[in-house]
Order: C-alpha cells, then structure tokens, then sequence
C-alpha cells in the first residue's frame, strides 16, 4: 500500500537571519563542517538536512557547503613546494575601489625605477633562498599590473624566475596595458593563466570605481588574450554599489559566455561594501543577491570549488571560486586555506611559512613604495630569517 505524503511547505526565506550560524560563523566553514560530518559520522548526502536541521544553518549555504565538498580537490601539504608572488603596483590611475596599493605610473615616474631595481635584488636574493634550501617552485603568480612594465623589464623578471615545471598565472587589472608583443613574452615563458580583476562588467559601476575603461575595452583585450591560448579567470564582485539582480545576472551571464575556466565571486573585499555591511538593508541586499549568484553558477555548469567568509560579525557573506568541471586552478585553493609556503616579493604582499597545520608564521612586505625601496635590504634579511 502506497502512501501519498503531504509535501513539506516551503517556509518565507529571511534574509534577516544569519545563514551562516553557531561554529560555521567562521572564516572557514567548511573545515567546521568536515569536522562536525567526521565525529557524528554522517554521508556527503545527508550533510543539507543534517547542517539545516540541526545545526540551524541556511539551507542555501547547505547546498552550497555540499556542493563545495563534492568538487574539493584535497591539497596534500609538501614543505618543499613554495608559491611565489610577485606584486608589481603600477597602474595609469588609482581606481576607488582597490584593495592594493597601486601607484599611479605617470606620476612616479621618479621612482619607478628605483622601485625595478629593488624588487630585482629581492628576487634574485629569493632565488638564492629557493636553491639553498633546495625548494621547488610549483606556482608563480603575477598581481598588481605586470603588463604595466616595458617589454624588456617583463623579460628581465621571467629570465630570473625561469623554473622548470611551474604554473604561471598574470593578473591584469587594466586592458590598456595588452599589446601583442607583451602576450608573446608571456606565451614565450609559458604563462599559463591570465585573471582579469574586472569586478564588474557594467560601464557605470566601473565610472563609479573610477575605472577608466568600458567593457568594450575589456572585450577586446580579452578576445586578444585568448587567441593567444591561454586560460582566463575571471573576479566579481557580487553586490558592487547599486548594482541590482538585472545587472549581476548580466555580469555573471557575460563571464559565462565567454568561456573563462574560473570565476571567483567575491564580497567584502570592496571598499564601498566595508562602509555599508553595518546597514540592516545592505546586508538583507547582498544575502539576496548571493542567492541568486550561486544558483545562476550551477546553472551554467560552473561548479564551486572553494569558500571562504568575510565580514563574520557583521554579515558573514560568502566569497565563492567556480570553475568549470577538471579546470579548478590549485594556487586559488592554496592561497585561501594557505595549504602552501608562500614567498612575495615587491609591495603589499605576503610570505606565509606553513610549518603545520597548525603553525604559520606570516610576514608582510610594506605597501610603501618609498618605504620598499630604502629599506630593501632589511626586507630580504626578514625573508630569510622567516625561512632560517
């Protein structure tokens, strides 16, 4: 005999409410849950009703959690593997919006190339840290505006770091810097990913960021990048100014149609979005629009790889990388849950000493450009004291 049970009515979403509830009101949610699904010994399929119903947490973010886990790629800890970043902070302008220090290059000009010639002798004495303590270098990440630098200074940075075997990613935060002879340098020394640190897709959101280029500029740079072949990631901001649901779905639906392998979403890390998490109305806003965000990627056939949460007392909103099935970029998933050493050379970066799990000592490179260049040598002796 059959049963027809009456279907579970679905309850008023409120957004009022935080998603993300008790111990998963944390930087790293899903660390907590993979503990909670370890110790109560419960399946990957009962983890939604499980995190939901007992644990309080949105369904959404359950989903969301489930989904993280089925697409993890487990990173296996090597303390002789090291990621080394190199921050290059030269840009035509200084956009509103910036997390990183960026100087504008026509207005320092003075220094400029003093600040070449600093970071070359830190890279030089990072190398001769590399090959003393016989580390292998298995990712090279380009942030701030590599493509702001002449040709012959681009090349002089990939002769130094010429390692055999390594994934080599460049960030471009303004399409006016691509030109054909710089794409040839970085297809010459195998360069493998380009990130475009777009934010938004929408001409007026860029205006208001103090972005001086359109999308069609945007467009034509990265029509250009990938004819070169190589691969391209993409990083959104969900929840940017007034930007309403209309227009990040255009913006996700831009990303998604043309075909990057990554597309990391992002919330929090926007001056303007900092100012306004405290506002009752904001928050309800972006929660709203990171609903919609995620169920538009999987959609599309992207699928989540990595989360972690910001602004944990006052929002906790999620930051989100997507990436389509096989294409998961590892230095994405290293730079989050720091699973690698880390070394950064130039401005506002980090080098991150992973000894264990549970022991990682950081040191930050002053964001100065003034600062850097005098004090470069105390800088390099930090470095290798950090490694000592």
């Amino acid at each position: 005999m059959r049963f027809n049970l009456p279907k579970a009515k679905e309850t008023p979403k409120n957004y009022e409410i935080l998603p993300w509830t008790e111990k998963y009101r944390t930087k790293y949610p899903i660390e907590a849950v993979k503990e909670y699904l370890k110790t109560e010994n419960i399946g990957l399929d009962r983890t939604v009703n499980h995190l939901n119903f007992k644990c309080g947490v949105d369904r959404n973010k359950c989903e969301l959690i489930k989904n993280c886990l089925e697409n993890e790629i487990p990173m296996v800890y090597n303390n002789q593997e090291v990621n080394l970043v190199i921050n290059i902070p030269f840009c035509l302008w200084r956009c509103f919006n910036c997390t990183n220090v960026m100087y504008d290059k026509t207005k320092n000009e003075d220094v400029y190339p003093y600040f070449f010639e600093a970071l070359l002798k830190e890279i030089i004495k990072t190398r001769e840290l590399i090959d003393k303590k016989y580390l292998i270098v298995k990712n090279i990440v380009f942030t701030g505006n590599l493509l702001s630098l002449e040709e012959d200074k681009i090349e002089n940075l990939f002769r130094l770091l010429n390692y055999t075997f390594c994934d080599i990613t460049v960030e471009i935060g303004s399409p006016d810097f691509v030109t054909e002879q710089k794409l040839l340098i970085l297809k010459k020394y195998n360069v493998r990913r380009v990130v475009f640190n777009v934010l938004s897709f929408n001409t007026q959101t860029l205006r208001h960021l103090c972005r001086r280029f359109e999308f069609k500029e945007l467009y034509e740079a990265y029509k250009f990048v990938v004819g070169f072949g190589f691969e391209t990631s993409f990083e959104l901001v969900v929840g940017l100014l007034d930007e309403n649901q209309l227009k990040l779905e255009r913006n996700l639906k831009l990303a998604c149609e043309l075909g990057a392998s990554n597309i990391n979403l992002y919330s929090g890390h926007c001056k303007y979005i900092e100012e306004t998490t405290k506002n009752k109305q904001e928050i309800i806003r972006i929660r709203k629009l990171w609903d919609f965000a995620n169920s538009y990627m999987l959609k599309n056939g992207y699928k989540p790889y990595f989360l972690f949460c910001s602004e944990i007392e006052d929002g906790c909103f999620e930051n989100v990388g997507y990436s389509i099935p096989k294409q998961e970029n590892k230095y994405f998933i290293d730079k989050v849950y720091d699973t690698s050493t880390t070394i950064g050379c130039g401005t506002n970066v980090e080098s991150v000493r992973i000894k264990n799990k549970d022991e990682k000592i950081r040191l930050k490179n002053t964001h100065n450009i003034s600062q850097y260049i005098f004090g470069i040598d105390e800088i390099i002796q930090k470095k290798f004291d950090l490694f000592s």
